[in-house]
């Protein structure tokens, strides 16, 4: 009997997912007779099993609801709207009650003889004659039904048949490897290939088997949209389309939520009602528009209506109002940046709290929940004419597209949805600097942040940065960050299983990946590794810049690098003005008037901040600081931190090098005010003429040693068959001096000096080479 019982539940719950959607539709039709004999044969099903399981009151409740429909069938009656209402209240009692034999729990109790005195016919409704008319001059909606044979199986068995299917599917991979490492057998390839084929007929059914049509989805999505329109007096009708599109059954479930909530927003926020719709042009009766189609392996569901679309205006006054953005930044956003504000968290643009809208949870909620399982969400609206809302969503939860890494001895799995470009620090294009704790990377002119993969995982070794590979993410919000990895291993389709719950508790992971070999590894989850160490924003502001393009740049909050400068103070810049860190040589500055100049890749740039220090080192480390227009270089005594800026910043009087002073880690801090750095020392930067020198080559000590020092001291070295006449020229051990080159500075291989040659140089004297070299270079000024 409890067999018996669990098979009539799951039938009656099948039948009541699919007959809500056709109750709202026979409202629209009354005249369509097939609706209505679907739904009478429902109740009529209902009343027979309750019968002859002993529920008196599920009989009491689909018999009255039965006779009800058997007077529409006759004639008798109309398809009012207090018919249908009544109708669906039996319904909702019907699967309450269902709900709690299925628990195992009390049915619900009263209430009955209020539905059942509901379904009695009231005396605005027409006679019979009306209603005969009604169906002979109404349309007639043709369908077939087609006779599928079908079986009812628990998801846990589906479940079990796709992991056995997809660990199959590992063993026949790993087989094929093997094979090819031994060599192809003509006796196996044949069975092998025959097999291979099989199994992938095996595995695309079971896939099949998993996957479930739209229609589901949208059954109910009907009758939430009739009950939500009458709660608001508005008159609102549903079309579907694509119900035919196949999703797998978990995603079904994850996108549910998601759906509803654009829905209700829809007809709340972008639906008038009736008065205002005529008085704008448009019908009476407002259309909400639910499509999906399958684009390669992703399904794209949109949500449109014909409302009063979004006021971008009106949406930025509240983000005003709301701290999500200041005026100055709505001010200079473009249409379709506030238009992203609509993701703000804790923003809505209802002007009071109702049970619909008013509470701060909106599109921010839908939007984190589908890029959850690795979807994404736009919008597009144009004010007066509606609003289109898109879920792009992954075809299936089980299987990814990913890239496997490795850091140390660990191999890792990324989804590759994320993934937008990969470069190796040994490129050009790729400057690595370290700001305190933090390393950013500077890629194609943007700065970006990056992540030490093996620092975060807390390995014991990190990953060697100058033998990196970078993999560049970029999240749905437009985030851009890096993860530093030791190298690239290969693309793969990840058959994903559900991680265990101390794992999952992590947060860092988003499932574990079976490789071809049947060795697992972790797929790391990308949004929430950038959440946890600050790397997603939640608004964005976009700012044109010098040459006509955009950069993005995060609204909130500011980012700076805490320094101390050489006299010992501590001192903060901006994040957003620093390009690059640089160490200079000493020999490479030079006092010019009342400041410093420094030259840098064959550049000449003003040095600030190392005006009245002592410079005891060979070397400096200097910020490079750039604006679009011009290039600075601020000297420091070294980098202390990279962190967030304070919000409030306290100005001072008396140095207005600074725009204030910010309590950071409870010590003061003094920020430099980078505007009046440029505006006072801004100009473009001017190449320099790197001095020329000329080395003895053929001596394995000069190439080895003695040339990578000259070069860092700004030289550029001549070659052989270079015949310009070279600055300096350097000799080694009383060689021939060469005719037609400027200043010679000679070197001997012994400590003691000659009587000969008294003003030679020691080799390995560097302090001596490097202050000859020095004085040789002012000389060519």
């Amino acid at each position: 009997m409890d067999d018996l019982l669990a098979d009539f539940v799951a039938e009656t719950r099948e039948m009541l997912q699919a007959i809500e959607g056709e109750i709202v539709a026979w409202e629209a039709d009354p005249a369509d007779r097939e609706r209505l004999d679907a739904i009478f044969r429902f109740v009529h099903t209902v009343k027979g099993n309750c019968g002859f399981f002993d529920f008196p009151r599920l009989e009491r409740l689909s018999h009255g609801a039965e006779s009800a429909l058997s007077e529409v069938r006759a004639g008798r009656r109309h398809a009012s709207t207090g018919l249908v209402t009544a109708v669906l209240a039996i319904i909702d009692r019907i699967t309450d009650m269902i709900d709690a034999i299925d628990a195992g729990e009390s049915l619900p109790e009263g209430g009955d003889e209020m539905l059942i005195a509901a379904l009695e016919p009231r005396r605005d409704e027409p006679d019979s004659e009306t209603i005969q008319a009604g169906e002979q001059a109404g349309p007639r909606a043709a369908r077939t039904n087609g006779n599928t044979r079908s079986i009812r199986l628990p998801v846990e068995l589906l479940d079990r048949v796709m992991s056995g299917v997809s660990d199959m599917v590992l063993a026949r991979n790993e087989l094929a490897r093997r094979l090819r490492e031994q060599g192809a057998d003509p006796a196996l390839q044949g069975p092998f290939e025959r097999l291979s084929a099989i199994l992938d007929e095996v595995r695309e059914g079971a896939t099949r088997m998993r996957m479930q049509r739209l229609e589901h989805l949208f059954g109910a999505l009907p009758r939430m949209v009739r009950d939500l329109s009458s709660e608001l007096g508005k008159q609102v009708m549903i079309d579907l389309e694509g119900g035919d599109v196949e999703l797998d059954r978990e995603m079904i479930e994850s996108v549910r939520d998601p759906l509803m909530h654009i829905l209700r927003n829809a007809i709340d926020h972008g639906i008038e009602p009736p008065a205002q719709r005529l008085a704008a042009g448009k019908r009476e009766i407002g259309i909400v528009t639910v499509s999906a189609r399958r684009t390669g392996n992703r399904i794209v569901i949109g949500v449109s209506d014909d409302g009063r679309g979004i006021a971008l205006d009106r949406l930025a006054e509240k983000a005003v109002a709301a701290g999500v953005a200041s005026a100055a930044e709505v001010a200079a956003m473009t249409a379709e940046q506030k238009l992203d504000l609509i993701f703000a968290p804790g923003l809505s643009t209802a002007d009071t709290v109702s049970q619909v809208s008013g509470r701060g949870v909106g599109m921010d909620v839908v939007r984190a929940n589908v890029e959850r399982f690795g979807g994404s969400v736009s919008v597009s609206s144009k004010e007066g004419r509606g609003t289109i809302v898109f879920l792009h969503l992954p075809l299936t939860l089980s299987i990814v597209e990913g890239l496997t890494v490795k850091v140390g001895s660990h191999t890792l799995g990324l989804p590759r949805s994320y993934i937008v470009e990969i470069a190796r620090s040994v490129s050009r294009s790729v400057e690595v600097d370290r700001l305190g704790d933090g390393i950013f990377l500077t890629f194609r002119g943007e700065r970006v942040p990056c992540l030490d993969l093996a620092e975060v995982l807390g390995l014991d070794q990190e990953v060697d940065l100058d033998r990196a590979t970078f993999v560049f993410l970029r999240l749905v919000s437009g985030d851009l960050f890096a993860l530093a990895v030791d190298r690239v291993l290969d693309n793969e389709d990840f058959v994903l299983k559900p991680l265990p719950p101390a794992l999952e508790a992590i947060g860092l992971y988003g499932g574990t990946v079976l490789l071809d070999d049947g060795k697992p590894i972790l797929k790391i989850d990308i949004p929430g590794l950038a959440e946890a160490h600050g790397l997603a924003s939640q608004t964005r502001v976009r700012t044109v810049s010098a040459d006509g393009g955009t950069q993005e740049a995060v609204a909130s909050p500011q980012h700076a690098v805490v320094f101390t400068s050489l006299t010992g103070r501590r001192r903060a810049l901006r994040m957003a003005v620093i390009r690059h860190i640089h160490m200079l040589p000493v020999s490479a500055i030079e006092h010019a008037g009342d400041g410093m100049l420094a030259t840098v890749d064959g550049t000449i740039l003003p040095l600030l901040g190392a005006e009245g220090a002592n410079i005891a080192t060979e070397t400096i480390t200097a910020l490079r600081l750039d604006d679009g227009e011009s290039t600075l270089l601020y000297a420091v005594g070294g980098v202390v931190d990279s962190l967030e800026l304070p919000d409030t910043i306290v100005p001072v009087e008396g140095d207005d090098t600074l725009e204030g002073t910010a309590l950071i880690d409870g010590a003061m801090v003094g920020v430099v005010d980078a505007h009046r750095l440029f505006a006072r020392h801004g100009r473009r930067a001017a190449p320099a003429q790197q001095p020329t020198c000329r080395l003895p080559t053929t001596d394995p000590w000069v190439v080895s040693f003695l040339e990578p020092l000259i070069r860092s001291a700004g030289y550029e070295i001549l070659g052989e068959d270079d015949r310009r006449a070279a600055d300096i020229s350097v000799t080694l051990d009383a060689a021939r001096e060469p005719d037609g080159d400027g200043t010679v500075v000679r070197l001997r291989s012994r400590p003691e000096g000659s009587d000969g040659d008294p003003h030679s140089i020691y080799r390995y004297d560097r302090e001596a080479l490097l202050t000859a070299l020095a004085s040789a270079r002012s000389g060519t000024r």
